[in-house]
Parts: C-alpha cells; sequence; structure tokens
C-alpha cells in the first residue's frame, strides 16, 4: 500500500510488490508506480499479506533516496488524517516537505567486469561507472538500441534515484577512489619513490575523506588539477560529481553563553532540564514577560539535550523570526543547526532534511512545517511564541504546528517546552488545570523595566480636528527619540496604502471582482490590489462610476505611514518590512540586519515585527491603530488584539534606555487594549474566559468549521443543507453537538467563488470528530467539495 504523489483527496493506492524486489522493498521505501499514464514516485506506507482488493499493478521499481519515511513520520501522517479529517495522502505529502517537487533520476551502472566494447559502454566507464540515463544519450546519440543489447547481456543495469528538482541540485567536480582502500598506501610509496609526492599527498587525502570536490582539494592542498588529471590517468582516480550541501546564509553575532541566569530563567531551566534527563514526556508552558530570556532557556535545555545523546527540535511562527534566531543558535551550537522553512529552495531544504534524518546535526529549527523533520533521537521540542495564529496551516491537511509539536513530542517520549510571554487561552487554560506545568518568568533580564505604556484617544484627536496619521503624542515621542539617537518601530497590521478609495460625491468603492473586499491602493505601483486573490487593476483619478474628482484614501496601511513618516521626519532613515517589501529571497534578513546596525531610525511594519525581534537600540513603539483586530468578525478578535499589543510593546526597551509604548485607538475602554496597557495578562485571561465560557467557544469547547464554495451560491448553500441534514442525524442520541449554520461566511465570496459555511460545535472533541467524519463519509460527493477545519484559528 502506498501514498503516491498523484494521489487523490482521498487514501492510498494498493501495489504489488514483484518478487524480484521483495528484499528491497518494505514499509517506508521509495519505489516507483504506474499512476494513470505516468511513473510517479511513492512511499510504502503498509505492507498487506492478502491485498484488500482483488486487482493490483506491481510496483515498476525501487527508487534510492536518501530520504526514508521512517515509522514515526508514517504514524504522524495517520494522526494528522484522524485529527484533522483529511486524506492519508496529503497528511503524508505534508509530512514530506518538498520531497513532492523531486524527481526520479534513472542511472545506468556498468558490471564490474565491463569493458568498453561499444560507444555507450565507453561512455559509462569514462564517467565512472555510472551515469544518468539523460547524460548518455546526450553523450551518445541513439544509444537506445545498443542499451537494450548491454542490459540483456548483463553488462549494465538501471537504478533509479530521488534527486533534488532539476536546476537547484549543486554539484561540483570531483573524483573518488578508482582502487581498494588496501592499495593506497602501496601505490602511494610507489608515486613517492617515482618523485610524485604531490600525487601521493591528493591520492591519500581522498583515501581518507572520501569523494571530494577538486575546488576543495585546492583550497586544502594548493592548486593541484595536473595531479589530479594524472591521478586519473594511471587508474588510481575515477571522476565523480559530488553534490554540494547549500547552507542557507547566517550573519555572525556575539554568543550569550556566559550570561548568568536570572532567577525565574534558573527555574524555567531547571524544570526543562529534569524532564529531558528522564526521557518523561510532558508540557511544560514557560509564560515569560517579552526580553525576560526565554531564547536563551531554550539554547542551554538544547546544550542539555545534546550532552545527553538527544537532539531537539524549535519551531518559530514566522520566517524573520527564524532567520534572526539562526543567527544566535549558529553561534552556540555551528554546523549542529540545520534549518527548515519555505524561504529556502527546494534544493536547501532537501538538504537540511536529508542531514536531520542523518542524525548530523543537534536541532532543528524552522517555520511549522519543520515539526515533520526526521529527527533520531528526539528529545525536547520547543514551541517559540506558542500563540501565534502562524502555525495553523491554511490548507490541507489544516493542522496546528503546535499541537502537532505536542504530539510528535509525546511519540518520543520527549518534552515539549512552550513560551510566550502572551498564552494563547486554550494552553494557559491547561497549565492552570494542571495538564501543562507552567513556569512564569516575570521579570526582565537584567532587571530592566517594563516599557511605560499610554494611550492616545483618536476619538479626542478627531474632535480636535487632528486627523492625522500620528497624534500630536506620537508625533512628540517619536522626535524625542530620534533627537538623541533612538531608534523607533511603528506597526500597523496592515499593508498597502489606503484599505479603499471611497468616491465622496456618489459613495463608490473599488472592489474586487472577484471577492467580497475591496481593493487596497498601492500607491508607488498605482495599482488596486485584491491581498486574496491578487487581481490587479490601475488606480482611478477620477470616479469610475459618476466621473466626479472627490475620490478619497481611506484606512492605513505600511505604505502610507512609511511616505509620512519620511515627510513628518525628514532627517530620519525609514525602513518598511511587510509583505510587499520581503517577497525577494534573502529580504527579511537583510531589512532586519540593516536595521540592526542602525542604518535605519525607523521601522515600519505588521505583524512580521511585532513578536520575537530583539534591537537594543529600540526605545519607542507606535501602534497606528489598536483596532484594525478588534473589528474582525471572531471570538478571538479580542485575544489577538491583545497578544498583538503586548508583543508589538515588548520591543520596545530591551536595551539600556528604558522603553516607551504609544497606542493609538477609537476604543481606549476596551479590556484587551487596557490588559495591554498594564501589562496583566492575568486580568484579560478572566475577562475573556468569561466570554468564552458563556458561548462554549474554546478552551470550553472544540469546533470545526466546514465551508462550503462554488461559483454559484446556490449550490455551496445546497452542500452545507444537505450536510446539515446528515449531521443532525448523526448528533441525534449523542452528546452535546450544537450546529451554527448553514450562513454566508464573514468574507462571502473569494477568488470568484461564493462562499457558506457550518460551525460544528461540542464540549466532546473526540465526540465531535466522529460525527463530522462519520457524516462527510455518508456524503462522499460533499466531501470532495468541502473544507473541513478543525480548530479554526480563524472564522473569516
Amino acid at each position: 500500500m502506498v501514498d503516491t504523489e498523484g494521489a487523490s483527496y482521498l487514501d492510498s493506492f494498493t501495489y504489488e510488490v514483484p518478487e524480484d524486489l521483495r528484499e528491497s522493498v518494505g514499509v517506508g521505501a521509495c519505489v516507483l508506480v504506474p499512476f494513470g499514464s505516468a511513473l510517479v514516485p511513492a512511499y510504502v506506507v503498509a505492507v498487506e499479506e492478502i491485498p484488500s482488493i482483488s486487482k493490483v499493478k506491481p510496483i515498476f521499481a525501487a527508487v534510492d533516496s536518501p530520504i526514508t519515511l521512517v515509522p514515526e513520520l508514517i504514524e504522524l501522517g495517520s494522526w494528522l488524517s484522524g485529527r484533522y479529517i483529511c486524506g492519508l495522502s496529503r497528511c503524508t505529502h505534508s509530512v514530506l516537505p518538498g520531497v513532492v517537487q523531486c524527481r526520479v533520476r534513472t542511472m545506468i551502472e556498468a558490471a564490474e567486469d565491463a569493458h568498453a566494447e561499444s560507444p555507450v559502454l565507453a561512455a559509462i566507464l569514462d564517467a565512472g561507472g555510472s551515469v544518468s540515463l539523460d547524460a548518455l544519450k546526450t553523450r551518445v546519440p541513439n544509444a537506445a538500441h545498443e542499451l537494450r543489447k548491454l542490459e540483456r547481456a548483463g553488462a549494465v543495469a538501471r537504478r533509479y534515484e530521488l534527486v533534488a528538482p532539476e536546476g537547484k541540485t549543486r554539484t561540483a567536480v570531483g573524483v573518488a577512489l578508482a582502487i581498494s582502500a588496501d592499495r593506497v598506501q602501496a601505490e602511494a610509496s610507489k608515486l613517492r619513490s617515482t618523485r610524485s609526492p604531490r600525487q601521493a599527498e591528493v591520492l591519500e587525502y581522498v583515501a581518507a575523506r572520501g569523494p571530494a570536490a577538486c575546488s576543495g582539494i585546492a583550497a586544502d592542498l594548493g592548486p593541484c588539477a595536473g595531479v589530479v588529471s594524472a591521478l586519473i590517468s594511471k587508474g588510481l582516480l575515477r571522476r565523480v560529481s559530488i553534490v554540494q550541501r547549500r547552507t542557507p546564509a547566517h550573519t555572525p553575532i556575539p554568543s550569550t553563553s556566559h550570561f548568568r541566569l536570572t532567577p525565574d530563567q534558573q527555574s524555567a531551566l531547571d524544570a526543562a532540564v529534569e524532564a529531558v534527563s528522564v526521557r518523561r514526556h510532558g508540557v511544560i508552558l514557560a509564560h515569560g514577560v517579552t526580553a525576560s530570556g526565554k531564547t536563551e532557556v531554550y539554547l542551554r535545555a538544547i546544550e542539555h539535550a545534546a550532552s545527553l545523546g538527544l537532539r531537539s527540535l524549535v519551531l518559530l511562527p514566522e520566517i524573520s523570526l527564524t532567520t534572526q534566531v539562526l543567527n544566535i543558535f549558529r553561534v552556540r551550537f555551528g554546523d549542529r543547526v540545520a534549518v527548515l522553512h519555505s524561504g529556502l529552495s527546494a534544493g536547501e531544504r532537501f538538504d537540511e532534511w536529508v542531514r536531520a534524518q542523518q542524525g548530523d546535526v543537534d536541532v532543528v529549527l524552522g517555520a511549522r512545517s519543520a515539526v515533520f523533520a526526521p529527527i533520531p533521537d528526539l528529545g525536547l521540542v520547543i514551541v517559540d511564541e506558542e500563540h501565534e495564529p502562524s502555525y495553523k496551516q491554511d490548507s490541507d491537511p489544516r493542522y496546528h504546528g503546535r499541537d502537532t509539536a505536542i504530539h510528535r513530542a509525546e511519540q518520543s517520549g520527549a518534552l515539549a517546552l512552550l513560551g510566550s510571554a502572551t498564552p494563547s487561552v486554550e494552553s494557559y487554560f491547561l497549565a492552570r488545570s494542571g495538564k501543562y506545568r507552567l513556569v512564569v518568568m516575570r521579570e526582565r533580564v537584567e532587571r530592566r523595566p517594563m516599557p511605560a505604556v499610554s494611550v492616545a484617544d483618536l476619538r479626542e484627536e478627531y474632535q480636535k480636528g487632528r486627523a492625522t496619521i500620528f497624534t500630536a503624542k506620537l508625533a512628540d515621542a517619536i522626535a524625542r527619540r530620534l533627537a538623541n539617537r533612538q531608534q523607533v518601530i511603528l506597526f500597523q497590521n496592515r499593508r498597502a496604502y489606503a484599505t479603499f478609495l471611497l468616491c465622496r460625491e456618489c459613495g463608490f468603492t473599488a472592489r474586487c471582482p472577484n471577492c467580497a473586499v475591496s481593493l487596497k491602493l498601492h500607491a508607488a505601483d498605482r495599482v488596486l490590489r485584491c491581498h486574496h486573490c491578487d487581481h490587479e487593476q490601475s488606480a482611478p483619478t477620477v470616479c469610475p462610476k459618476c466621473g466626479g474628482r472627490k475620490i478619497g484614501k481611506f484606512g492605513i496601511g505600511t505604505e502610507r505611514i512609511e511616505e509620512e513618516a519620511r515627510a513628518a521626519f525628514s532627517s530620519a532613515r525609514v525602513l518598511r518590512m511587510d509583505k510587499d517589501t520581503t517577497a525577494r529571497r534573502g529580504s527579511h534578513g537583510s531589512i532586519l540586519d540593516a536595521f540592526r546596525r542602525r542604518e535605519a531610525d525607523i521601522l515600519v511594519g505588521t505583524q512580521m515585527i511585532a513578536k520575537g525581534l530583539d534591537f537594543p537600540g529600540v526605545t519607542l513603539v507606535g501602534v497606528i491603530s489598536a483596532d484594525t483586530a478588534l473589528s474582525l468578525p471572531d471570538f478571538r478578535a479580542g485575544e489577538r488584539t491583545f497578544q498583538l499589543l503586548s508583543q508589538v510593546s515588548g520591543r520596545a526597551g530591551r536595551g539600556p534606555e528604558p522603553g516607551e509604548v504609544v497606542i493609538q485607538t477609537f476604543n481606549p475602554e476596551h479590556y484587551a487594549v487596557v490588559s495591554a496597557v498594564e501589562h496583566d495578562y492575568e486580568g484579560f485571561y478572566e475577562q475573556e474566559t468569561a466570554l468564552r465560557e458563556e458561548h462554549g467557544f474554546p478552551p470550553f469547547g472544540s469546533l470545526v468549521n466546514i465551508v462550503a464554495a462554488d461559483a454559484s451560491e446556490a449550490d455551496a448553500r445546497r452542500r452545507l443543507h444537505e450536510l446539515v441534514g446528515v449531521l443532525n442525524e448523526k448528533i441525534a442520541g449523542g452528546a452535546s453537538v450544537d450546529l451554527l449554520g448553514p450562513s454566508p461566511a464573514p468574507v462571502a465570496r473569494l477568488r470568484g467563488k461564493y462562499r457558506w459555511h457550518v460551525v460544528v460545535r461540542s464540549p466532546d472533541r473526540d465526540h465531535l470528530l466522529r460525527v463530522v467524519r462519520d457524516a462527510l463519509d455518508a456524503l462522499p460527493s460533499v466531501r470532495r467539495a468541502v473544507v473541513v477545519d478543525v480548530d479554526p484559528i480563524s472564522m473569516l
């Protein structure tokens, strides 16, 4: 039973294992199978002695792959399938990120006793006895007929191997021994006796290190092209292609290993060390205020795990954060760190995956998908900023990285260490109930004070006729900090220049033709763009509806804030960090490094800059509008607002100078804003959980959001009404399950499709999943046409 790249929504496919492959094909093996009209790579997930179906095709060939689907990852794929109600094939391909982009290469290998009796065989032997079929066809035109004769005679054989995507595998010309290892010393002595000491030196170098790139030999021993050629002509070395590992770039920074831990840091570390030492699975929630030194605790816990021969996994919520933390980890662990995230090329991910699987690293660091890295002897799993919604995958399987990480830790008997200054309500609830161990870090390192937070009431500003981006309080604070040569962060969780264009004569608003949202103005490009489907059109200067010229820009995005900051503070150097400015590979790191080097005075950004970043020069954070998240039709709106305000506030005052935060808002009395101003997580938690308990929302109940999308609104609505009918049948007589809907989704049209949804809610998670799964199984046509989101982070 194999999981194939071309598999459909449902599950795996069954193939026969031919007699000649039974020794080489087992669970976890990579194979080549017929799928439709093509041959595709696949992985074996189970072996049945008696197949469940009568007519099956045979596996075509075994594939040599550096990537093996180990039992732990097979079990993880199965768990994902059950937990998130998603087909096993899609779950398995998530467990193998990047691998499905690889291809199978056909290699032609000469038998050991083969001699150059034909141009085809001569070309194979000239390439070192092994050459790809594509390369062979290039070297010897019309080689197919001769190749078949050689195969029948047993002079050559085919081998299949999995390689990284074409054009992304980095190779170099290299050499390997062409003689047995036990002949090396005798041949080296002979070379020295014939006054060829350099040849002896190179031969011994290759013997000691294995296949080596010629450039590497030259770097270690000096120029030696002629020497290498001579050894090849004597039959002592042979040319080979060396795959070179790509190392993601990083910027060295000072080490913190000599720092003395605060009492809170030491308590958190002691708890982690105790659990790792006894190989006892458990979950620790480290609730530490911003700048309390959680990263140093992580580093020392990883060092302890490594001293026991155990490896660690560290998850981070943003690629931008991964870039900064990689610098810190490389200083501490050198090349024993692998990094995995979507900002790497497919080839780089392939290389790092293989390093992790082979045990060449002590720690794997990465964003959400790094949770699937194959790590032997896993002893510690860390989820930093565990509250972040970016840990939730927005396509099938819609897994949560934090919860999947906890399951991986449970699989391996490892400790799961969750860290956050603003824990998710669900995690804190589990910690308060005793299911997680809670450790609290109340003080910043070096006893630095928390930043002083104040509110600028936008209602008062508008009453005074000051309808500007910067209130008087924030503008004065920025000017004061810049005068003192200190840095400023300006936060607005909305990119582009303006939220929408509005004609003040007829009320026209430019809207996306594919989605039920307004188009955002990007002034630099003079275009209107949809941030959901990327539809783009020119920005009008007159109203397309009435021809009026009173068409104005409303709402504030990061692009406009950057422009206004440059105008208001003309001597300041301003950088912007959002999705638009970080589209180019490596741009995250370059922007952050420039700001860290004090090459800019003001950093404008979205949530990318709201968490985890450490800039000692930043003494002021300005929140342009705290109301962006509060206005969303989502039960998590209050929590999201509190977390964003608290996290971005924590970027201020991390150096020797005390920090200051100014929050601009139309809702200064909202409990999320008040709690953020007072650095009062407990106060926020009590009010938030009281509201959620009243409505049965998490952590007091579990949710499944089922969305139907169709070009026909009637068809989308019909599918959900059909599903609700079956759900009601499954619910009858069982534990409490509520249905909310069907109703139009908050974003009622997206990418040209109308969207309806129904929310299924229950205090019993297991029963809830059974009911939903049974109802979907009873309606396979509906199941294929809906999106099932278990534990949704957003209801949009």
